[in-house]
C-alpha cells in the first residue's frame, strides 16, 4: 500500500509545534550556528513540514479562536444584562441643612421580542466560523498539491542527474579508450575528434540535469516554506519506489464527488446561508425591539442604608420606514424615606414613600435611511451568490474532466516514452555487438549512448508528469488514490521501464509497456 498520511483539518495544529522547534525557517538561527542543517525527506514528511511551516494555514488556524469569541459575544445578547448602579449626592451649603443621599441598586436588562434577529446573529457567527474552517481545507489541499508537484518535478530532476552521471562515466571510459587507440595510431584524429564530441554532448546535458535539480530544490524549499541554507535528502526514487498502474477514473463518478465533497462548494454554500441570513435581518428591519428591565436595592443619607426601592421597565424601538419611534419608560417603588428617580428629559427628580414613574416617547425623523440600500444590496448580494454557486458546479465539472483528460494523455506519452527507451536500449545494445565486430566505430555508439539518455529523459519527464496528473485530479475530484492504487509506494519495488533495466528485470512487463502485437 501507498505510504501516506492522511491530510486533515488539524494537521497544522497536531505536528505544528514539534516542526516549528526542529526546522528551521531564518537564516538568523543558521548564521549563528555555522552550520548547515539536512532534512531527510519523502512526500509525507514533505508535506507535513510544509503544511506546518506555511503562514496562511496558520493565520487561518488562529482565526478559529476569533470566530468562535465573536459566536460567544452574539450568544451573549440572549442573556441579561445584570449591573450594580450606585448614586451619591453631597450638598454641604452654607446657611442651611447639608443634604446627603446614597442610592444603591441591582439593574437587570433582558431582551424579550426582536423577531428572531440575535438568532439570525448567532447563526451567522456560526456559519463565518464554518466558512473559516473551509478556508483552511481549501488552502491546505491548494498548498499540499503544490507540495507534491514541487517534489515530483525535483525527484524528476535528481532522477536525470543519475542518468546523465552514469551515461557520462560510461562515455568517459570510452574516451579514455580512444585516445590510448589514437595514441597508437589505430583511429584516425577525426575520429577521435567525434568521439570527444560525443562526450562534450554528454556532459552538457549532464550539467544541464545538475542545474535542474538545484533549481527545482530551491522550488521545493520554497513551497515548504524553509530557509534556503537548508540541505535536502531526498529519501524516494522516481523510477524504483513508486509502482504504477493505468489511470482508472470514470468521470461522470468523479465528477458527482467533486460536486458533493469538494471543500469550494461547500463554502459557496455557506455563503449564499450567510446571505440569506443577512437578507432576512435587512427585511425584517421594521420588526420592534422589546426590552424589559428591573432594579432593586437600597437608599438613604447614611449608611448602612435603610430604604428599599425596586421597580420594572421597559423599552420599546419601533422603525416605520426611515422613521424610528422609541418609548421607555419605568414603574418604580420607593418604600419609605426620601428618594431620588431619573427621568429622561427632567433630571433627577426627589421621590417619597410609595409609587413613582415616567414614560417618554420619542420619533426620530429620517433616522434609518439605510434600510432601503440595504434591502436592494442583501437581494443583489443574495442572487450573485446563487449564481457563483451555480457556475462554480459547472466549473468543478470542467475542472474534472480536464484533469482526466490530461492524466489520460500523460499515460499515453508515458507509454510512448516507454516505447522509445526500449527501442534505443535495443538500437545500443545491437551497436555495442556491432562494434565488436568492427561493423560499427565509437563515435556511432556514442551517438547511440546519447539517444538512449535523451529517451530516458523523456521517459522520466512522463512518470513525473503522469504522477502530478493523478494527483491534479485527486485534488479536483477530492478523491483518495489509496483506494485507487494507482500510484503505490514500494522501496525498490518500481515498474518503470527504467527501473527494470537498472535491476536487469524484463522491461515489458514495466508500467505502460505496449506489447509488440499492439
Amino acid at each position: 500500500m501507498i505510504r501516506r498520511i492522511s491530510f486533515g483539518l488539524y494537521y497544522v495544529s497536531l505536528f505544528g509545534l514539534f516542526f516549528l522547534q526542529s526546522v528551521p525557517i531564518r537564516s538568523e538561527s543558521l548564521k549563528t550556528s555555522g552550520s548547515r542543517p539536512r532534512i531527510p525527506l519523502n512526500m509525507d514528511r514533505a508535506i507535513l513540514i510544509g503544511t506546518t511551516n506555511n503562514i496562511l494555514l496558520r493565520t487561518l488556524e488562529s482565526k478559529k479562536d476569533i470566530t468562535k469569541l465573536v459566536i460567544t459575544e452574539k450568544w451573549r445578547e440572549f442573556l441579561p444584562k445584570v449591573g450594580v448602579q450606585y448614586m451619591g449626592l453631597r450638598n454641604v451649603n452654607v446657611g442651611s441643612l447639608d443634604n446627603l443621599y446614597n442610592d444603591v441598586r441591582l439593574t437587570v436588562q433582558q431582551l424579550v421580542f426582536d423577531g428572531g434577529e440575535t438568532s439570525l446573529q448567532v447563526e451567522i457567527a456560526r456559519l463565518n466560523e464554518a466558512l473559516n474552517e473551509q478556508d483552511f481545507k481549501i488552502n491546505a489541499a491548494k498548498i499540499k498539491l503544490d507540495i507534491q508537484k514541487a517534489y515530483l518535478k525535483c525527484l524528476s530532476a535528481k532522477g536525470k542527474v543519475f542518468l546523465g552521471k552514469k551515461a557520462v562515466e560510461k562515455m568517459e571510459e570510452s574516451l579514455r579508450k580512444a585516445k590510448v587507440e589514437y595514441s597508437q595510431g589505430l583511429i584516425s584524429r577525426i575520429q577521435f575528434t567525434e568521439t570527444s564530441n560525443r562526450i562534450r554532448q554528454a556532459q552538457y546535458t549532464y550539467l544541464k540535469y545538475k542545474n535542474e535539480y538545484n533549481q527545482s530544490l530551491l522550488d521545493l524549499k520554497q513551497a515548504l516554506s524553509l530557509d534556503f541554507h537548508v540541505e535536502l535528502d531526498l529519501e524516494e526514487n522516481l523510477f524504483t519506489d513508486f509502482v504504477l498502474n493505468s489511470p482508472d477514473f470514470d468521470v461522470e463518478e468523479a465528477v458527482i464527488r467533486a460536486i458533493n465533497t469538494r471543500e469550494d462548494l461547500k463554502k459557496s454554500q455557506l455563503i449564499v446561508k450567510r446571505l440569506k441570513n443577512e437578507k432576512k435581518i435587512a427585511d425584517n428591519y421594521w420588526i420592534p425591539k422589546v426590552y424589559l428591565g428591573g432594579y432593586a436595592g437600597k437608599n438613604g443619607n447614611d449608611f448602612p442604608l435603610k430604604h428599599d426601592i425596586y421597580g420594572v421597565n421597559f423599552n420599546l424601538v419601533l422603525p416605520l420606514g426611515s422613521n424610528v419611534v422609541q418609548s421607555n419608560g419605568n414603574l418604580g417603588v420607593q418604600k419609605d424615606g426620601t428618594g431620588i428617580q431619573t427621568y429622561p428629559g427632567f433630571g433627577n427628580q426627589t421621590v417619597g414613600p410609595g409609587i413613582n414613574g415616567y414614560e417618554s416617547s420619542k420619533i426620530q425623523f429620517f433616522d434609518n435611511l439605510s434600510y432601503s440600500r440595504k434591502i436592494m444590496e442583501g437581494e443583489v448580494q443574495l442572487t450573485e451568490a446563487l449564481m457563483n454557486n451555480k457556475n462554480l458546479e459547472n466549473q468543478v465539472g470542467l475542472e474534472v474532466q480536464k484533469s482526466i483528460d490530461r492524466v489520460t494523455e500523460a499515460w499515453e506519452m508515458m507509454k510512448i516514452s516507454n516505447s522509445s527507451v526500449i527501442l534505443n536500449w535495443e538500437t545500443l545494445k545491437i551497436s555495442n555487438v556491432k562494434m565488436g565486430t568492427g561493423q560499427f566505430r565509437k563515435e556511432e555508439v556514442l551517438s547511440s549512448e546519447l539517444e538512449f539518455l535523451k529517451s530516458q529523459q523523456e521517459l522520466t519527464d512522463s512518470l513525473a508528469g503522469y504522477m502530478i496528473g493523478c494527483y491534479e485530479v485527486a485534488f479536483a475530484a477530492n478523491l483518495d488514490l489509496n483506494h485507487k492504487k494507482i500510484i503505490q509506494y514500494e522501496k525498490g519495488k518500481g515498474n518503470s521501464v527504467i527501473a527494470a533495466l537498472l535491476f536487469n528485470r524484463d522491461p515489458r512487463k514495466a508500467a505502460g509497456v505496449v506489447p509488440i502485437s499492439e
